[in-house]
């Protein structure tokens, strides 16, 4: 519990959840946007999410170190496709952008043989009709990301026909966005989830919807922390942000947030220390909403609280999830999709996050100011309050 001196009571308020069908639209408006660690699709992204919290965004250029990382090129595509033998186009990133490895290089090529192609292939043995979710951020690479039945099918017949007209440019951006709510305590709170993920639903939107809705509910509250929401690229977005915060030593813990929209049971990801306030009252706030909650022990994987919790920072953070990335087959394919996900599995999500941070505030110890003898109750409403709630025992 956290000493204050100048404090009013928190009150919980009687919340008013966003409607399904509200979060419905919104997984439906960011879903098709081709994200990454940079480009036009982030703008898009939290031009979208502005209309639910207000946003001042950042951008870094690309070539910045940060710390023991270097902000990439600025990564665009406008087309990318496969053509058989035949002149069929096979596949289309126009279609699905999971299609592309994310931060290819640019290549056109004829005349290919399906032995040459295969190098640059990636699919799913074992998930015949599901497309992989690949990445080459920080080497330069190209590929195609496929449905293995595709490669095994008659349709995809040499010699092909490829293109990825992408751009590099070293002279780009990558852009984070930030919201802060000044509480009566210097002591921040923040709330992190990253956009970098193209047409993933689970993991991504989940995330950055759910923290968005959580930050416009506390803004709309007197607390005594002061909340910073951060929506950003995976690692080196959050890394951007700690490089930039004026005073890390004002954060006191956390929530990374991910994955919340699945089916599957309400999830704790604990902080690296495990016994933090942050800690027990997130466990507290999961156990009220789904008893049958499961509990991961912190580990350095996952999302941002890798960075978070890094030896500079030591910053506690928690994490609620419904689904789990790495705890469902779908994750990083395109079969975590908008059928996927539901507005009320995120919306059960959310309901756990808000009763975490009406807990953290609640959650304080008073100190005394008058010290000489005992408080006159009576002139403060007190006696009559403890008769009403002890008259069954007089």
């Amino acid at each position: 519990m956290t000493k204050s001196d100048n404090y009013k009571f928190f009150k919980p308020n009687n919340y008013d959840l966003p409607s399904e069908n509200e979060v419905e639209k919104l997984f439906e408006d960011l879903y098709p946007i081709n994200r990454s660690l940079t480009g036009e699709g982030n703008e898009r992204t939290l031009a979208i999410l502005a209309n639910i919290v207000d946003l001042k965004v950042h951008s870094v250029s690309s070539g910045t170190k940060v710390f023991d990382w270097t902000v990439p090129e600025e990564w665009s595509i406008d087309d990318a496709y496969i053509k058989n033998s035949s002149g069929k186009k096979i596949v289309d990133w126009k279609e699905n952008n999971l299609h592309i490895l994310n931060y290819s290089i640019p290549v056109k090529k004829t005349l290919i043989s399906k032995k040459e192609l295969m190098k640059n292939i990636y699919t799913l043995p074992e998930k015949g009709n599901w497309i992989p979710y690949r990445t080459s951020y920080y080497e330069r690479n190209w590929g195609f990301c496929l449905k293995e039945n595709l490669v095994k099918s008659k349709e995809f017949s040499e010699p092909f026909e490829i293109l990825i007209d992408s751009k590099l440019d070293p002279k780009g951006k990558m852009i984070f966005g930030e919201a802060f709510h000044k509480g009566i305590s210097k002591k921040e709170i923040i709330i992190s989830s990253y956009f970098c993920h193209p047409s993933l639903a689970n993991d991504n939107l989940s995330g950055i919807i759910t923290a968005s809705y959580l930050f416009n509910e506390i803004k709309k509250r007197e607390t005594y922390y002061s909340y910073r929401l951060v929506l950003c690229p995976e690692t080196i977005g959050a890394l951007a942000f700690l490089s930039k915060h004026k005073d890390l030593s004002s954060i006191y813990s956390g929530f990374v947030i991910s994955t919340t929209a699945g089916p599957g049971p309400l999830g704790i990801k604990h902080s690296f220390m495990g016994n933090h306030e942050i800690d027990t009252l997130t466990q507290k706030a999961v156990e009220s909403v789904d008893k049958e909650h499961i509990k991961y022990p912190f580990k350095p994987d996952g999302s941002d609280e890798r960075q978070y919790s890094s030896p500079a920072f030591r910053i506690p953070t928690t994490t609620i999830t419904k689904s789990k990335y790495y705890e469902y087959d779908e994750y990083h394919t395109s079969a975590d999709n908008l059928d996927f996900v539901k507005s009320k599995y995120l919306l059960k999500s959310l309901d756990a996050y808000i009763k975490t941070f009406e807990y953290l505030e609640a959650n304080r110890v008073l100190e005394r100011k008058i010290t000489q003898g005992e408080f006159q109750l009576g002139k403060r409403g007190f006696i009559a309050f403890y008769w009403r709630i002890n008259k069954s025992k007089c």
